[in-house]
C-alpha cells in the first residue's frame, strides 16, 4: 500500500478558478502575517489559532479596512443542517459576500482548518476529517463549487515535502511571495465537481512547546 492518502482523482483542466477567493485567501494570508507580528506565543490547538485569526484580524474592522475585506462577512463555528433539521458539522469559518448573501443565503464559502505537524496521524485528520467533509455525501455544501482548507503548521517541517504525502495537492501560487498554497479537483459522492484551495500556514516559530 502507498505510505501517501488519495482522496480523488485530479484532473488540472477541470479547475474552477475563483478569483474573489483568491483574493479572501490572501488577505486571510496578510491577517496571518500579522498575527505572527503580534502574537508573542500561541497555544497549540486549532480552535485557538483559528479563534485568534477570526477574532482578532476578520472581525477586526480596522483591518477588514485596510484589506479591503468590508463587502464580506466572517461567521465561525456555524451549524449546518440535515433536511430533517439534525446537526451535520460545523463549520471553521463560512464566507459571504453582504450583497450576496441578502438575495441567496445558500451563496458562501466554507474554509476547514486543520493543524499540521508533519506527522502521518494529523496528515490523515487533514484528509478523513477536513477534504472528505467536502466531497464524502457533500457534509460541507458547494454553493460555488470552491471551498478551502488551511493547514495550521505546528511543527518546524518541511513543509512541502509534507504537502507530498497528499497526492492531490498541486502547487498553484496565488499570493505574491508566498508558495505554500495548492489547489485539489475533486468529484463529490454526488457527482459534483469542486475546487478546494489549500493554505499552509507555518506558526511552528510561535507555537508553545
Amino acid at each position: 500500500m502507498s505510505s501517501k492518502l488519495k482522496a480523488s482523482n485530479f484532473k488540472f483542466q477541470d479547475f474552477y478558478q475563483d478569483k474573489t477567493f483568491e483574493f479572501i485567501l490572501t488577505q486571510i494570508y496578510t491577517c496571518y502575517t500579522k498575527m505572527l507580528n503580534d502574537y508573542p506565543s500561541i497555544e497549540n490547538n486549532e480552535n485557538i489559532i483559528r479563534n485568534g485569526l477570526y477574532k482578532k484580524y476578520l472581525e477586526n474592522n480596522q483591518i477588514r479596512d485596510e484589506l479591503k475585506l468590508t463587502p464580506y462577512l466572517f461567521d465561525t463555528e456555524i451549524e449546518l443542517f440535515n433536511d430533517d433539521d439534525t446537526v451535520i458539522g460545523r463549520t471553521d469559518i463560512k464566507v459571504y459576500n453582504a450583497i450576496e448573501r441578502t438575495k441567496n443565503t445558500d451563496c458562501y464559502y466554507i474554509i476547514e482548518c486543520k493543524r499540521i505537524d508533519g506527522s502521518n496521524t494529523l496528515n490523515k485528520k487533514y484528509i478523513e476529517n477536513g477534504i472528505n467533509r467536502y466531497i464524502k455525501n457533500e457534509k460541507y455544501p458547494s454553493f460555488k463549487n470552491v471551498n478551502g482548507m488551511i493547514g495550521f503548521v505546528v511543527n518546524p517541517i518541511d513543509i512541502e515535502q509534507n504537502t507530498n504525502y497528499f497526492t492531490d495537492l498541486k502547487p498553484y501560487q496565488f499570493i505574491n511571495n508566498f508558495k505554500y498554497t495548492y489547489i485539489s479537483n475533486h468529484i463529490t459522492t454526488n457527482s459534483k465537481n469542486l475546487t478546494l484551495y489549500h493554505l499552509m500556514l507555518d506558526f511552528s516559530m510561535k507555537i508553545i512547546i
